[in-house]
């Protein structure tokens, strides 16, 4: 890989071989003007904004994404992990998502009328199809790169910032991603994947690959498409 994850995956897993596939992507992500001014501290309220809405919407079909897991799993050990996780969620919703309206003044009102930007649309509607074709390692695969680059970006962001995190405009919304509780929060994803894959073929991991790859990518996208404030496509 060309850069250090600081949430890695063990050497020689199937987690690593996703990491590694993504690794330009993911690094085209972590460097875009949102996450490097946000660092900086520099990111605007009026961006930042925009974003948590946006970040709003995607984490109730996130959550989705999970529940309709849950319905098609017949592993009883997965679904427990499944119903778990939506707890989670909500979690996050009130741990950053109410801070930040509150600190911000974003409505409830504003939230609940507010429209999907096409990039965000593309990126749920990717993992909702998933959700409902595919098979439980599929759909894993498809929550995976949210879980996994928000704890990565969190701690990268924290490690470059050290003490100067405290008293950072957005130190709530690092201190979340960085903490080892959100890592530790998504370790039965990681953990169902690899005993998922270990009655996969060849072929269906490359496949497996490929959806990891689009969906860091989407990931990046999203930010890019925040920072921007688009709603919809710029050609």
């Amino acid at each position: 890989m060309t850069y250090q994850l600081i949430r890695s995956a063990q050497p020689g897993s199937i987690l690593e071989r996703f990491a590694c596939a993504a690794s330009h992507v993911w690094q085209a992500g972590y460097e875009q003007p949102f996450i490097q001014e946000l660092r900086q501290g520099i990111l605007s309220q009026e961006r930042f904004t925009w974003y948590m809405i946006q970040d709003r919407l995607y984490l109730d079909d996130y959550a989705n994404v999970h529940a309709l897991a849950f319905a098609s799993c017949t592993h009883s050990t997965i679904r427990q992990d499944l119903a778990h996780a939506l707890g989670d969620i909500a979690h996050e919703l009130a741990t950053v998502h109410d801070t930040y309206t509150q600190v911000f003044g974003i409505s409830e009102q504003r939230i609940t009328h507010a429209v999907q930007s096409a990039a965000a649309r593309a990126y749920t509607t990717s993992m909702l199809e998933t959700a409902y074709r595919g098979n439980t390692l599929e759909i894993l695969v498809a929550l995976l790169p949210c879980a996994w680059v928000y704890a990565d970006y969190g701690a990268r962001l924290a490690q470059e910032l050290g003490d100067a995190v405290h008293g950072h405009p957005y130190e709530q919304w690092i201190s979340t991603y960085a903490a080892d509780e959100f890592w530790d929060a998504s370790q039965w994803l990681r953990n169902d994947i690899t005993l998922l894959a270990q009655q996969a073929s060849e072929a269906e991991i490359q496949r497996l690959e490929q959806m990891f790859v689009q969906g860091v990518d989407l990931e990046r996208v999203f930010w890019a498409s925040a920072y921007e404030m688009q709603a919809g496509w710029n050609f």
